[in-house]
């Protein structure tokens, strides 16, 4: 099963793109507003650059079977952006070369297992950051985070049911390419951003 696969051959990037991503400082309570505005530029970033692609890349059925429409986080990520202030248009453009998977299935949902993996921790990131001193009545500013709320569990089971039925044998390497070079694309603007 591909998604079991995934998960082993992109271990190493997600424990560097954790690193880079202030998990520690979310874990411990101790995370800055300023460091938060990081995390929402690059994840406002990369939704930007690469939801609506994907979206269109993706065949018709499987777009649907997804339910893709009400897994887009873009405007979840235009409302903090709001909140805390941040103007679109001031931030940086990227330095590196985007990774855009080619239009095949089991590439574009190689690269939509990391979009979504990202969601997956949303409610405990969101708890933790809501019990940081420094987010003290600022729910408002964590849209993306809380996405889907109390369907994050179904929403995540439901993509990697369809995962598994959609990448056939022939295609798991094209799709663990993909969501490697997706992570890429995001330990590359993190560094961009925190450097």
């Amino acid at each position: 099963m591909i998604a079991n696969i995934l998960r082993a051959e992109t271990a190493e990037s997600h424990k560097e793109l954790e690193a880079l991503m202030f998990v520690n400082e979310i874990m411990n309570k101790s995370l800055s507003i300023e460091n938060y505005k990081k995390l929402l530029s690059i994840n406002y970033i990369m939704h930007q650059r690469l939801e609506h692609k994907l979206a269109n890349m993706l065949d018709d059925d499987i777009a649907e079977k997804l339910e893709l429409k009400s897994r887009f986080k873009l405007s979840a990520l235009d409302k903090d952006l709001a909140y805390w202030k941040i103007d679109p248009l001031t931030l940086p453009e990227l330095d590196f070369k985007l990774f855009v998977p080619e239009k095949s299935n089991a590439a574009v949902l190689g690269a939509l297992y990391v979009l979504e993996g990202a969601t997956l921790g949303g409610n405990v990131i969101k708890k933790h950051i809501l019990a940081n001193p420094n987010f003290k009545n600022n729910d408002d500013g964590l849209n993306y985070y809380g996405v889907y709320a109390e369907e994050i569990i179904s929403k995540w089971k439901s993509f990697v049911q369809i995962l598994n039925q959609q990448v056939t044998e022939a295609d798991f390497g094209n799709c663990v390419r993909s969501a490697n070079l997706t992570f890429g694309n995001l330990i590359k603007l993190s560094k961009q951003l925190n450097s």
